[in-house]
C-alpha cells in the first residue's frame, strides 16, 4: 500500500504547488503587456526561476505601441448596452443598421450586403476574431459588434487588429452573449440601428520576456508560455506559467542530456510580440538552433473544456509515445491550425513554426476565456497536475531523441531565399520562393513588411512571384528612416496556409 499512498501524496503536493502559482499570479491582477502589473509578473517569474535553480535568468525588453482607451459608448434599439472595446479597434462614431453574419467566415456573407452597415459577429472557437474583423472590413462594414460565448452574459475581450499597423479601420466592441442574442433577434425581426463611439490612442510601451537557460549537449529545447493576460487570466495563461515553473524546477534538478531555454513570453495577447522578439534576437540574429519547441498555451482549463494539442511531423512519434493525445483528444498537425484560424497560429510560436523549428503546442478553450471570471477556481487542478507530469515525460523523450530526426524539414512549409541591394531610392529586396520539394513557386503571393521600433510597421507590400518564383520590391528610404530601435524586414509565403516566414534584421 505504500506506493499508491506516496503517489497520491506526490500528486497532492504537485496540485498545491500549481495552485500556489495560480493564486500568486491572480493576486498580481490584470497583467497586460506594458503595464505595471505586467512588469510585476515578469519579476515574479524571474524570481521563481532563479529560486528553482535555473540561474542567470534575464529580462529581455522590446517596444510596441500600446492601445489606450479614452472612452466609448454603445447604443442599440434606443438603449445603452454594456460592452468592452476590442484592443486596437478603430476610433470614431458609427451609426448604421446591425446585420447578423453568423461567425463571420467568408461563406457566412453569401447573399449579404454589409456595405455601410455594422457587422454582428458571434465568437468562433477556431476562426480568430482578427480574421473576423478583416473579413468584415473587406465587406464594407463601418463597425463590428462581437458576441461573446461566455456564461452569465460575461464579455470576452481581445485584440482585433494588427497592432503594428496602429488602430484598425473601423470601431469594434464586444457584448455579452445574452445581449448579443437579443441583438440578433432584433436584426432578424425587421432591423435595428446601433450607434458606436470609441475614443482611443496609442502610446509607447515596453514588454518583457523572461529567459532562463539550463546547459546541456546539442541544440536545446525551447520551452515556453506567455505570462501576459486579459484580466486575471488564470486559465489563459496562468495555467501555462504554472506548468512552466514546475518544469523549470524538475529540469534544474533531474538528469538530462539536452540544454533547455525556458521563456515566459510577454504581449502574446496583443500581437505575439514576445515570441517574435525572442525569435529575432536569438534565432535570426544570434543564430541559435533549437531541437524543438514545447509551447504551453492554456495546457489545462476546466473539467469539461475542449483540450487540444498541435504538432509538427517530427514530434508526432514522441508525442504519441508519451500518450499526450490521451490528455488532449483534439490532436492535429500544426499545419491545420492556420487553416482553422483564418491564417494565423494564434500563440507565441507562430514565428518559430514558420521559421521551420519543429515543435508542439497545447490549446484549451474555456467558457471563461478572456473574461473577468477567469480566476484560479476555473482551473481543473488534477488535470493540470497530470498534464505537468505528462509534459515532463514528453521532454524526457525529446531529450533522448536524435537531432537528425527532430531537425528534418517540415514538408508543409515552402522555402524562401532573400537578397538585398542598397539603392538611392531605398533597399531592393529580392525574394525567391520554392515549394516543398524545391520547385519554383510560380505566381506565389508574397507579403513583405518592415517593422521599426521593434513592432511598428513602416512599410507593407503584397507581391506576386514570376514564373521562376521570384518577386522584387524596393523598400523606400523614407520608410527605412522612420522610427528607431529594432528594424526588421519580414517576408511570408505559402500555398495558402501554413506560411513560411523569414526575417531580415536591418542595423
Amino acid at each position: 500500500m505504500k506506493a499508491p499512498v506516496l503517489e497520491i501524496a506526490s500528486a497532492a503536493a504537485l496540485e498545491r504547488r500549481l495552485s500556489r502559482t495560480l493564486r500568486d499570479l491572480a493576486a498580481i491582477g490584470d497583467k497586460r503587456a506594458g503595464s505595471a502589473a505586467g512588469a510585476a509578473s515578469a519579476t515574479y517569474i524571474q524570481d521563481r526561476m532563479n529560486a528553482a535553480g535555473v540561474g542567470n535568468v534575464q529580462l529581455e525588453s522590446f517596444r510596441f505601441a500600446s492601445f489606450v482607451l479614452r472612452g466609448s459608448a454603445f447604443r442599440a434599439g434606443g438603449r445603452d448596452l454594456a460592452h468592452e472595446v476590442l484592443a486596437y479597434s478603430g476610433c470614431g462614431p458609427a451609426a448604421a443598421p446591425l446585420v447578423h453574419v453568423g461567425t463571420g467566415e467568408p461563406a457566412d456573407y453569401d447573399g449579404i450586403d454589409l456595405s455601410g452597415r455594422i457587422a454582428l459577429v458571434e465568437r468562433n472557437v477556431t476562426f480568430h476574431r482578427s480574421a473576423q474583423y478583416r473579413e468584415a472590413v473587406a465587406r464594407g462594414a463601418v463597425g463590428l459588434v462581437y458576441i461573446s460565448h461566455a456564461p452569465q452574459n460575461l464579455i470576452q475581450i481581445g485584440t482585433v487588429s494588427d497592432p503594428e499597423d496602429g488602430l484598425g479601420p473601423i470601431p469594434a466592441l464586444s457584448v455579452g452573449e445574452r445581449d448579443g442574442k437579443d441583438l440578433i433577434a432584433a436584426a432578424r425581426a425587421g432591423g435595428i440601428t446601433a450607434e458606436i463611439r470609441i475614443e482611443a490612442a496609442l502610446q509607447p510601451a515596453t514588454g518583457q520576456n523572461v529567459v532562463g537557460r539550463l546547459a546541456g549537449e546539442g541544440p536545446p529545447l525551447l520551452i515556453g508560455a506567455h505570462h501576459d493576460t486579459w484580466h486575471v487570466g488564470s486559465t489563459d495563461n496562468g495555467s501555462g506559467i504554472a506548468v512552466l515553473l514546475e518544469l523549470a524546477e524538475r529540469l534544474a534538478h533531474e538528469p538530462r542530456r539536452r540544454g533547455a531555454v525556458l521563456v515566459a513570453y510577454d504581449a502574446e495577447e496583443l500581437g505575439l510580440f514576445g515570441g517574435y522578439d525572442f525569435l529575432r534576437k536569438h534565432v535570426v540574429e544570434d543564430g541559435e538552433r533549437f531541437a524543438a519547441f514545447v509551447n504551453l498555451e492554456i495546457p489545462g482549463a476546466g473539467a469539461d473544456d475542449v483540450r487540444a494539442v498541435a504538432y509538427t511531423p517530427a514530434l508526432e512519434a514522441p508525442l504519441r509515445s508519451t500518450a499526450i493525445d490521451e490528455l488532449y483528444p483534439v490532436c492535429v498537425g500544426m499545419e491545420m491550425v492556420p487553416a482553422l484560424f483564418g491564417g494565423v497560429v494564434p500563440t507565441d510560436i507562430q514565428g518559430a513554426y514558420r521559421w521551420g523549428i519543429p515543435g508542439t503546442s497545447t490549446a484549451c478553450d474555456s467558457p471563461w476565456y478572456h473574461t473577468r471570471a477567469d480566476t484560479p477556481d476555473k482551473v481543473d487542478l488534477p488535470f493540470l497536475a497530470r498534464a505537468a507530469l505528462r509534459w515532463r515525460r514528453m521532454i524526457a523523450n525529446l531529450d533522448s531523441a536524435g537531432d537528425e530526426a527532430l531537425l528534418a524539414p517540415d514538408p508543409h512549409l515552402w522555402t524562401l531565399e532573400l537578397g538585398t541591394k542598397h539603392l538611392s531610392a531605398g533597399l531592393l529586396l529580392e525574394v525567391r520562393a520554392r515549394r516543398a520539394g524545391g520547385a519554383p513557386a510560380a505566381g506565389a503571393e508574397i507579403l513583405v513588411w518592415l517593422d521599426v521600433d521593434d513592432f511598428t510597421r513602416a512599410f507593407r507590400a503584397n507581391l506576386r512571384a514570376d514564373d521562376s518564383g521570384v518577386a522584387c520590391v524596393t523598400i523606400p528610404s523614407d520608410a527605412l528612416e522612420r522610427g528607431g530601435g529594432g528594424r526588421y524586414v519580414h517576408v511570408t509565403a505559402g500555398e495558402s496556409w501554413p506560411l513560411v516566414e523569414r526575417i531580415l534584421p536591418l542595423h
